[in-house]
């Protein structure tokens, strides 16, 4: 089983926690094969990622990605690492035909198996839809075919020869400067019709919490489905500009993030997060606790 992810030196450790949460959740650690593409990454770092990812019965290997193919591109608060997926197909081996790629602000909590074995039907992609508001889904055309790219199976054999990274590359350098999510954009433009939708579950998003409670309009169809994932989300994904790893998190998930990367060469002390903040900060994040905490009670386990 192949798993792609992308990270500069900054994003490592969270891509370490990422792999910590798969290995844990694995049924057999010893049948995954990581690849984390980077635009650069110091020698320190990689020697802890492979010691930690082989401790946990696992392999790793680090691709160092030459960017000059993105230079100029808009990429906006996401970072040119965002980006690597779309050259993903010049860097894996040719014994890749299949791989999932998660971005690094995901937390796996079931055995990505269950992903891996599914058929995507003569399609390159599978992804789930992306969960919006009615603002941003109103600025859609087809927002129920918009998906998410930050949980993708691919058949990465269909992607070459589809030549999929090359014309969402083409895509960006025509319109980048209007693209407010560039890859994702990209990639919903270049695999519109060659893409198979996923259950939400397996790219839980912060937004279904809201979207079940006040039953969204242009979401009502996807009720039941949105009410599975809370109940069961098996990969979820931290959408936002705050992630777990910042003090002001209030992600219902942020504590098992947490957990996870105590497994990882670079646990998160959570006490050092909020001390970080001012008092004033604190106490507004105390009170919003009962909240957090009702959401995570609504998920099974």
């Amino acid at each position: 089983m192949n798993v792609v992810l992308s990270a500069d030196e900054a994003y490592a450790r969270y891509g370490a926690v990422v792999m910590a949460s798969i290995i844990d959740n694995a049924a057999d650690p010893g049948q995954i094969r990581f690849f984390m593409l980077t635009p650069d990454m110091g020698e320190e770092t990689r020697h802890r990622l492979h010691a930690f990812v082989e401790a946990g019965g696992a392999e790793l290997d680090i691709i160092d990605v030459d960017v000059q193919a993105l230079k100029g591109l808009k990429v906006g608060r996401f970072g040119t690492a965002a980006l690597l997926r779309l050259l993903m197909h010049r860097y894996l081996p040719d014994d890749c035909e299949r791989v999932i790629y998660l971005d690094c602000d995901v937390l796996v909590r079931s055995d990505l198996s269950d992903l891996w074995a599914l058929s995507l039907h003569g399609l390159s992609a599978a992804a789930a839809m992306d969960i919006c508001n009615t603002s941003i889904s109103a600025t859609r055309k087809n927002p129920d075919d918009y998906f998410n790219s930050g949980v993708m199976l691919i058949d990465l054999a269909a992607w070459r020869s589809r030549h999929v990274g090359e014309r969402a590359l083409a895509y960006l350098e025509q319109n980048g400067d209007n693209a407010r999510y560039p890859d994702q954009d990209a990639l919903n433009h270049v695999l519109e019709g060659d893409c198979y939708q996923l259950p939400l579950s397996w790219n839980f998003q912060p937004t279904a919490y809201r979207a079940v409670k006040k039953h969204y309009p242009h979401l009502h169809k996807h009720l039941a489905a949105l009410e599975t994932a809370v109940l069961n989300p098996r990969i979820v994904h931290f959408i936002g500009a705050v992630k777990p790893w910042h003090p002001t998190c209030v992600h219902p998930f942020q504590e098992d993030f947490i957990a996870y990367s105590s497994h990882t060469p670079w646990p998160i002390d959570r006490k050092a997060l909020m001390s970080s903040l001012p008092w004033s900060e604190r106490m507004r994040m105390v009170l919003k606790q009962p909240k957090v905490r009702r959401r995570r009670r609504l998920t099974a386990s």
